[in-house]
């Protein structure tokens, strides 16, 4: 289990590398406060530490067997590919028919394609993910969000 971790600690480190070097584009501090740049430059700082962790305990500790299910099975490459085909459907429908519904829809498919199919639970998240999250964003924090056709 050396390798997979070394490969995704180096991996990780280079991401957080390319992110600090765009973070450092950014404005630093503001007059209000943290600028745009505050955040991803200390939370891609931090990760590439950790990762730089993980390189060490990967390469200088023992190593440990690789488990049995290490790889995923057909259900797992199933649950992998809905996720990946509810992101895409979520970037391409936000603009015409807005956060809430899409987010209703994500999150609807994802708690049903993922297993937990306890109604009421998934009914609740659902609703607090879409409907809630906006109240919160558009009415609290003042953040604009996509509206769309339906105007809800």
């Amino acid at each position: 289990m050396k390798r997979p971790y070394q490969i995704t600690s180096v991996v990780l480190i280079l991401f957080c590398a390319f992110i600090m070097r765009e973070s450092l584009e950014l404005r630093y501090y503001t007059s209000l406060g943290p600028g745009p740049g505050f955040f991803p430059f200390w939370i891609s700082l931090l990760v590439a530490v950790l990762a730089g962790v993980m390189f060490y305990q990967a390469t200088f500790k023992d190593a440990e067997p690789m488990p049995a299910d290490f790889f995923p099975s057909k259900t797992g490459w199933l649950r992998m590919g809905a996720i990946c085909f509810a992101l895409a459907a979520s970037v391409v429908l936000m603009e015409p028919l807005g956060y809430r519904l899409t987010m209703l829809s994500f999150l609807l498919f994802l708690l049903f394609a993922l297993g937990r199919v306890n109604i009421i639970v998934t009914a609740l998240v659902a609703l607090g993910g879409s409907w809630g999250a906006y109240y919160v964003f558009v009415e609290w924090l003042k953040v604009v969000l996509p509206v769309g056709i339906f105007g809800i």
